[in-house]
């Protein structure tokens, strides 16, 4: 291998790397959980994303849990006027950011038995 051949693939490798961020940016996260949302809807028809489609995603903070791995906070505001408030989860994966879960913040606990 010649010297300007190792040369060029060490500028890719150290291009590559700087490239990927620590958390997702604000349209990534944005894109991922539109996508993933309406997929839900589709295996969900009965759930509020199978009868009303999410019109709009507004990213409240992004924050790191540890390296590759980071967690969103979203307002997600549905075609009829309701509005959800959200957490996703969020990996970095060779090939960019995939979501590993979610959870609704506005969901109230069930209360515990009484004896």
């Amino acid at each position: 291998m010649s010297l300007m051949k190792k040369y060029f693939l060490f500028a890719f490798i150290i291009l590559l790397s700087a490239c990927g961020g620590r958390v997702p940016s604000p349209q990534t996260a944005t894109d991922i959980m539109k996508d993933h949302f309406k997929k839900y809807g589709k295996k969900y028809p009965t759930s509020i994303f199978g009868t009303h489609t999410v019109s709009n995603i507004e990213i409240v903070n992004t924050e790191e849990l540890q390296r590759k791995i980071a967690t969103t906070q979203a307002l997600l505001t549905f075609n009829d006027g309701n509005q959800m408030r959200i957490q996703m989860n969020f990996q970095h994966k060779p090939f960019g950011w995939k979501a590993t879960g979610w959870e609704d913040l506005n969901a109230t606990p069930l209360a515990a038995p009484q004896n």
